[in-house]
């Protein structure tokens, strides 16, 4: 959301949306995902972000979001993650695919796709210390 504000100084609107939103604005539901199996350590989720962008024609919020897409498309498909603060925490998020969709009265929805791995939990196991090979080899 930082990183979007910083480009298009407009009111932000997260989780749910009301019925009298001013224009323009960007609303930022909560990231859809889904997961599957990556390495034998890790598996894999994937996170799609559909923010709406709000403008008083269709056309403006599109050219708007086209712009904002560009915007991440220059920096390499990298956007710097925030704390509450808004300080940089050292982390990034690397786009997989940036998509722009123009929609009716006013609406451009700029699509955001990522992907993030994550290990799975193992039980700790205590260490093999010593190993007595008492048979020869045939």
């Amino acid at each position: 959301m930082a990183y979007l504000y910083q480009l298009f100084r407009v009111k932000i609107y997260d989780l749910k949306l009301p019925q009298d939103f001013k224009v323009p604005s960007l609303y930022f539901p909560v990231p859809t995902s889904f997961s599957s199996n990556d390495t034998n350590q890790t598996y894999l989720k994937s996170y799609t972000l559909n923010v709406k962008l709000f403008h008083h024609d269709s056309k403006l919020a599109y050219y708007k979001a086209e712009e904002l897409a560009d915007h991440i498309a220059n920096n390499r498909e990298v956007i710097p993650m925030v704390d509450v603060e808004g300080e940089k925490t050292g982390d990034y998020i690397r786009f997989n695919r940036i998509e722009t969709r123009i929609g009716e009265n006013g609406v451009a929805i700029l699509i955001l796709n990522w992907d993030s791995r994550y290990h799975y939990h193992h039980d700790e196991a205590p260490a093999i210390q010593y190993v007595d090979i008492t048979s020869g080899v045939k």
